[in-house]
């Protein structure tokens, strides 16, 4: 990581700790590196010898030390770990290094602009939740049917993979279903300046599992893109959705005429461009219904 990387805080707790250094995003393959690094110091049983000195001697000694921390001149805590670290620190420490084996970093992230923070496990800590790892790992491999852990991220691919096409297929199917979706009513009307036609579809009622935010809006686009000379709305039930075509109406974005037409029809709803999508507060399933 360089020699630029210093310490910025840090947090020691029995079950945890954290670490906060000034640098940028640790890769995948930096942060595996630090945790080999830790546990080779580790496995070492290095002895962990604390002494006390003057600030001075400290530091011809080599010790680092956080320039937000004030020190007493004539006698400081150092902390001296073989052929690993030296350094000026007032809390408590192990042993030797073999009491942090293993060490599991947990997380990395930013905290602030050029500062990142490790979460970390360590020791007894760690063995349990390496275990927990492991355990849903396994709990992950039965559900995906992969009999052994080996095989678990190809399960997940197959999953993934089947899981986009179900998506593809049910993208088609809600095209062919907006498409030929019923209307029972038209009406036409004026928002600002802008053509608009609103079309009330059959209610869920009368077309079982039908009423989706999602059919809505779709069944707006079809129409945006085959009457592009008007504005379109296309309520079912409570769920309203609004579409222009960008070429007819360059001007006009869709949000802000679905803002003007809640002024009339209470609602929540917003959007931008060519759609707007939102909720009313009372299903509309007739056209005497429409202010």
């Amino acid at each position: 990581m360089g020699d630029t990387v210093t310490q910025a805080g840090s947090l020691v707790r029995p079950d945890s700790l954290r670490f906060d250094f000034t640098s940028t995003a640790l890769s995948d393959d930096q942060l595996r590196e630090v945790e080999r690094l830790v546990n080779r110091f580790a496995l070492a049983s290095t002895p962990v010898i604390v002494t006390h000195t003057t600030l001075e001697a400290a530091k011809e000694q080599g010790a680092m030390a956080l320039f937000t921390e004030k020190y007493q001149a004539d006698n400081v805590r150092m902390v001296r770990v073989s052929n690993v670290s030296v350094e000026l620190c007032s809390g408590t420490h192990l042993r030797t290094t073999r009491g942090v084996f293993p060490f599991q970093i947990t997380s990395e992230g930013s905290v602030g602009a050029g500062t990142r923070r490790i979460d970390a496990v360590a020791g007894v800590a760690a063995s349990k939740w390496l275990q927990q790892q492991f355990a849903y790992a396994q709990n992950a491999a039965h559900i995906l049917n992969a009999k052994q852990l080996s095989k678990l991220c190809d399960a997940v691919h197959r999953l993934n993979d089947t899981n986009k096409t179900l998506r593809s297929d049910a993208a088609k199917w809600l095209r062919v279903a907006a498409v030929n979706a019923q209307t029972v009513a038209t009406h036409a009307t004026t928002l600002g300046s802008v053509p608009t036609v609103i079309h009330i579809l059959a209610p869920e009622s009368s077309a079982p599992h039908t009423s989706d935010a999602r059919l809505v809006a779709e069944r707006a686009c079809h129409l945006r893109d085959t009457q592009p000379q008007n504005a379109h709305v296309v309520i079912q039930d409570t769920h309203i959705a609004l579409a222009v075509n960008p070429i007819s109406f360059s001007d006009v974005q869709a949000g802000a005429l679905l803002r003007e037409l809640l002024k009339k029809l209470p609602g929540k709803g917003g959007g931008q461009g060519v759609l707007a999508q939102g909720r009313l507060k009372s299903a509309v399933t007739d056209i005497h219904m429409l202010p």
